[in-house]
């Protein structure tokens, strides 16, 4: 290093010292490590990919981040307007100020998100509402440090069209050299890649600065159609790697190598979570559900046999039922077994995780009822649950551990289903309920009175629980479970040294969902859970 090197290293250590002097950050050799490889790959112009478990401080280490690079303007971009005021009060809370940094999201005016934006240091934000204030303002925004956090959301699961080509060099940290191509064609496919807003986003961030990706979960994969009209399978971390970071070269921070190299293992030991599925019997679910389950493996198989005329070379990934399930996504919107399938997995869907007033309109159609007589022979007034037994099991659940003065998280995937939870558990007795969803205006209020209110229920839905941290719940009940790996591990990482209970119903493709995701869960993501017999 030259001389200005050195002082900036020397500025960046005692930066560092003084904020880990606060009684309350505890010293974390693993963040000062990763602190670091940020130091290097600023001074060489390089970009980072992080991957840290849930529970590890990411909100620490953007905290510290801001404050040891006290001469640069660093944005932190958070999926979720209550993930970014959940990190504004843990700003708050550890330097005993907000004047420091400012926070743009939807529920901001307009001309605070512009003074804060052209005045202030740090920025938090949600990607929408930074995308709509920078396309206004029609201007680069002028950072140094861009954070991104949950990276791994920034790009689609299944992709019509995409062609890129990737080279990699081995060495102490993995390098990764972006080499995509400069056709319009090219480029276009890149911009569909990216979620909404960030093919917009990207346009009005600085190429120069340097880019920071951070997630828990980087290790799932998506299909994608290649130019030669192949169904392909792609890590979704080369993707991100390729469409969303300037070309430069990329810095990989993975759990493996901090496990190798700094004390992460001995924090993880401490951040334990076990995990209980529990089997919830409930007759009439399971008739109806494997009455449409049935079906489902009809058009299963009328949709490989459309697969193999379409890709008659392809052996993978359109064999198993499971694979061809995931690659439906990649059918025309017009093909009638892609219309079915997707309105049979509606109706199945909201069975296990909706209730009756959500599902019932659905199954009265006359497919459904058609299905449902060749099956079992019964009309579907007849087997129509009230309440779900999943309710009734939670209602049971939680006044045991409030009991024990222990605070509980529910999640579940609706917001009509988390609404008929609160309502029950009110007409139960139970007091001290909140509700967080996507609707929900003042987000932060419910945040700080969970934190604050012992014992208490939070019940979430997904939009809402995305990157959020809540130690202080003892309990986290997954009311239902979803698809993908990564989701369900977030999930289940909401709280800290906590127990966690997954619900199914017995004998249903639910149950089969459920083993199939905590294998896949303990064998990618196996640092710090432990999954009991169910």
């Amino acid at each position: 290093m030259d001389e200005t090197s050195i002082s900036d290293f020397k500025r960046f250590l005692e930066n560092l010292r003084k904020a880990l002097a606060s009684e309350k950050i505890e010293y974390r050799a693993y963040q000062y490590w990763i602190l670091n490889v940020v130091f290097k790959a600023r001074l060489r112009n390089e970009n980072v990919i992080i991957e840290l478990d849930a529970g590890m401080g990411k909100r620490i280490l953007a905290y510290l981040l801001a404050k040891v690079f006290e001469r640069d303007r660093i944005l932190i971009i958070s999926p979720s307007r209550a993930s970014i005021w959940d990190m504004a009060l843990k700003f708050n809370e550890l330097s005993g100020s907000n004047e420091w940094f400012g926070v743009v999201t939807g529920n901001q005016p307009r001309w605070l998100k512009e003074k804060y934006l052209r005045e202030k240091r740090v920025i938090l934000a949600t990607p929408i509402s930074l995308a709509r204030l920078l396309e206004r303002l029609g201007e680069i925004a002028r950072f140094d440090i861009i954070m991104i956090n949950e990276v791994d959301r920034v790009v689609r699961r299944v992709l019509r069209r995409y062609h890129t080509e990737t080279t990699y060099n081995t060495a102490n940290i993995r390098y990764i050299e972006d080499v995509l191509g400069g056709s319009k064609e090219e480029q276009a496919s890149k911009e569909y890649i990216l979620i909404y807003p960030w093919s917009t986003l990207k346009k009005f961030l600085p190429e120069d600065a340097c880019w920071i990706g951070m997630s828990g979960t980087l290790r799932d994969e998506h299909y994608i159609i290649d130019n030669g009209n192949r169904v392909v399978v792609q890590k979704e971390l080369d993707t991100i790697a390729q469409v969303l970071f300037p070309r430069r070269k990329l810095v990989i921070v993975t759990m493996d190598m901090l496990i190798e190299r700094t004390d992460i293992g001995d924090h993880i030991s401490k951040n334990l979570t076990i995990i209980q599925p529990i089997p919830v019997i409930d007759e009439n679910i399971k008739l109806l559900a494997n009455a449409i389950s049935m079906e489902i493996d009809k058009v299963l198989d009328e949709i490989h046999k459309y697969n193999r005329r379409l890709y008659p070379e392809e052996t993978t990934p359109l064999e198993t039922k499971e694979k061809i399930m995931k690659t439906v996504s990649i059918l025309p919107d017009t093909n009638p077994l892609k219309i079915k399938f997707l309105r049979l997995a509606l109706v199945r869907r909201h069975l296990f995780a909706g209730v009756p007033e959500s599902y019932t309109r659905l199954l009265a159609k006359p497919m459904f009822r058609r299905i449902l007589r060749e099956f079992a022979g019964v009309e579907l007034e007849s087997v129509l649950p009230k309440i779900p037994a999943k309710i009734e099991r939670i209602i049971e659940i939680v006044q045991d551990w409030l009991s024990r003065e222990k605070s509980v998280i529910i999640l579940t995937s609706f917001i009509r289903t988390a609404s008929r939870i609160a309502s029950v558990l009110r007409d139960r007795g139970v007091d001290n309920i909140l509700i967080l969803t996507g609707r929900v205006p003042n987000k932060k209020w419910v945040i700080e009175k969970f934190k604050k209110t012992r014992p208490a229920v939070l019940i979430l839905t997904p939009v809402a629980e995305r990157d959020l941290d809540f130690p202080e719940a003892s309990l986290v009940i997954v009311h239902d479970v979803i698809s993908t790996v990564k989701s369900m591990y977030q999930r289940i990482k909401r709280a800290r040294r906590s127990f966690v209970i997954i619900l199914y119903y017995k004998d249903t493709y639910e149950e089969k969902k459920v083993k199939i995701l905590l294998a896949r869960i303990a064998r990618r993501y196996p640092w710090s859970i432990r999954i009991r017999g169910g």
